[in-house]
């Protein structure tokens, strides 16, 4: 199915995003992480996902072509969010983030329950603890940009990307330069978590899938289990022989995990046991 280019003008600001799949089927709203734009985080897996649902993938303000936030807040972005939704008329979309979007998926699912009836984070999704140091840098906002920065820069170099990503012929010079080209946007984002805070709502009361490439060497391994039990219900899934980036390293496994854990939501509970009764009465 293709995959069209499109933009939309929310709040007063330009939002260039991409869209698949038809309209009346359920839509996925894809949140992407700092190291490049949604066109680097999802183009190749959107077919795929388009096939069950309607996929909706913004550029995040600052980031590709979307335009930035004039005001930059957490509560501003996350209602960036909520207005994107608006201006499709959709009533209610399952949100699903990739490494820093999973932080943002989070809250604003959190935040927005009747907007988000589930929540699927990949690689990421823990809300950090600042150190003091930072909020006393934030203070001196000179020092504050150069050092945020530098954040941005050491986050998308290619030694960092390395870790991140365990299916190396993913790592092509357009990656490496999408990336690169992203991390301004993405120090402005992390500054913008130090100095306007983060919500006090963070646990989202819906169905939460975690979903986990094991051989994400850059993100630290317990991060997984501490986001999971941070998240009253949350379901943990690894995925073997992949990185940070499971829609990227392996399209078909993460399609099949979001359709399966989306499928069982919304199947009869009835339905979900005819299987194994009718399994059962005939081997008997």
């Amino acid at each position: 199915m293709s995959t069209q280019e499109k933009n939309i003008l929310v709040d007063g600001l330009n939002v260039h995003y991409w869209e698949s799949g038809t309209e009346n089927s359920r839509t996925l709203l894809l949140i992407h992480g700092g190291m490049g734009d949604a066109k680097l985080h999802w183009e190749p897996v959107m077919p795929l996902l388009a096939e069950t649902f309607h996929v909706l993938a913004p550029d995040l303000p600052g980031f590709g072509q979307s335009q930035a936030l004039p005001v930059k807040r957490t509560d501003v972005l996350l209602h960036w969010i909520k207005a994107f939704i608006d201006a499709h008329q959709l009533e209610q979309v399952v949100l699903v983030g990739n490494s820093f979007g999973a932080l943002l998926v989070r809250l604003f699912a959190a935040a927005n329950p009747k907007y988000a009836p589930a929540v699927i984070l990949i690689n990421g999704g823990g809300v950090p603890e600042f150190p003091s140091f930072f909020k006393i840098i934030d203070k001196i906002p000179g020092l504050s940009t150069l050092i945020f920065a530098q954040f941005g820069k050491m986050a998308t170099n290619p030694g960092a990307l390395q870790k991140l990503i365990y299916i190396k012929p993913i790592l092509t010079d357009s990656f490496y330069a999408n990336s690169k080209a992203a991390g301004p946007a993405f120090s402005r984002m992390m500054q913008m978590l130090v100095s306007s805070g983060i919500p006090s709502e963070r646990t989202p009361l819906v169905p939460t899938l975690i979903l986990w490439g094991v051989e994400d060497t850059f993100t630290p391994a317990g991060d997984r289990e501490a986001i999971k039990a941070s998240i009253p219900g949350a379901v943990l899934t690894e995925i073997a022989e992949c990185g940070h980036m499971p829609q990227l390293e392996t399209g078909d496994v993460f399609n099949w995990q979001i359709t399966t854990f989306l499928d069982k939501l919304t199947r009869p509970v009835a339905a979900a046991k005819a299987g194994p009764k009718l399994l059962r009465k005939l081997s008997g």
